[in-house]
């Protein structure tokens, strides 16, 4: 009675038909994927040469249910083991896959207008943590550089940042705030092919031929310019004090208005007035940019012409003042962490 009742389970499984769906899917998956390669030069789900383990599968499988099917039970079992090790083996390649895709990337940071490296603090450290390296610059003319204030040009901060970057392997995401934006365009325009994404955060985005003055006369939204205090040599300029925190960092905590307070220096007015040239070396680097919605220094409007302007196709937006990398640290990082991841 227990051999009939077994018999009867066996006689529902056909392994015949088990290995012909394993076989058509494979048949129908495989172009599929050579295919999308072809297309797109890139690979999906799994690395195709992972393909070779697939079809190590579904042999092992036809030799399973067709050439050992009247043996002993061991070579059976061993070609199922096969199959079976072989499937696995393909299949854990797609999670290998997903982890290349995250692979860490170099981020070179520049800081804009009345600010220095400190700014990037909790964006290097949340960048670092997810295994990126992080390469923060500092301007000359700004935070402890001394350089003298009538050296100062745009190409003088193209030049530092450009230095920066040959120290890095390999590409790099390069990232500007505000003024940074101009820096990072005149470095994009320099050399192109270090530079996988051009990102930036409520910042100048110029086209060929304009200076930050050109931009900043186009946007009667900023509240920036009626703080400016000119020295009299004509070499720097101050942002009124009881006006700092509210247009930088009105939505920040007090303790990072007070540092933004205890970090203050005059900015260099020089590069204020360099226009960049620009050429398909520029318009070769592929970019990002990343709107503050609460900006009252380099207003939505304006950002949103420059992004139209340049065609930028990527955006994104924090609902922020024009320092988000200080009053929302982890929103910044987790940006640049999802553009690192789109590389």
């Amino acid at each position: 009675m227990k051999n009939s009742v077994k018999e009867q389970k066996m006689a529902h499984i056909d392994p015949k038909k088990g290995f012909k769906i394993h076989l058509f899917v494979f048949a129908l998956t495989v172009p599929v994927l050579w295919l999308t390669w072809l297309l797109t030069d890139q690979t999906y789900l799994w690395p195709l040469w992972q393909n070779a383990a697939w079809a190590s599968g579904v042999l092992f499988h036809y030799l399973g249910v067709y050439v050992f099917k009247n043996k002993t039970a061991v070579p059976r079992i061993l070609a199922s083991v096969l199959a079976f090790t072989s499937f696995t083996s393909f299949a854990s390649c797609s999670s290998t896959d997903e982890t290349q895709n995250d692979k860490p990337q170099t981020y070179v940071l520049v800081h804009g207008a009345w600010q220095a490296p400190y700014v990037w603090d909790e964006v290097k450290a949340n960048l670092i943590k997810n295994g990126n390296q992080v390469i923060v610059v500092e301007l000359p003319g700004h935070g402890k550089d001394n350089t003298p204030t009538q050296n100062l040009s745009l190409n003088l901060y193209r030049d530092k940042v450009i230095e920066a970057i040959s120290k890095a392997n390999g590409k790099v995401v390069l990232v500007g705030h505000s003024m940074g934006g101009m820096v990072v365009t005149a470095v994009a325009e320099s050399i192109p092919s270090k530079i996988s994404r051009l990102v930036y955060i409520g910042a100048f985005l110029p086209a060929s031929g304009q200076a930050i003055a050109d931009l900043a006369k186009t946007d009667p939204d900023s509240q920036l310019g009626p703080t400016l205090i000119e020295a009299a040599d004509h070499l720097t300029l101050d942002v009124k004090s009881d006006e700092l925190t509210r247009l930088f960092i009105n939505d920040g905590t007090d303790a990072a208005k007070q540092k933004v307070k205890d970090n203050y220096r005059a900015e260099p007015a020089i590069p204020f007035s360099n226009a960049v040239t620009l050429t398909q070396n520029f318009g070769s680097v592929e970019k990002v940019y990343i709107k503050t919605l609460q900006d009252i220094v380099i207003s939505p409007r304006l950002q949103d012409q420059m992004i139209s302007k340049a065609g930028i196709k990527t955006i994104y937006e924090i609902n922020s003042s024009h320092s988000p990398f200080l009053s929302q640290p982890k929103a910044v990082s987790d940006l640049l962490i999802q553009v690192g991841k789109q590389i």
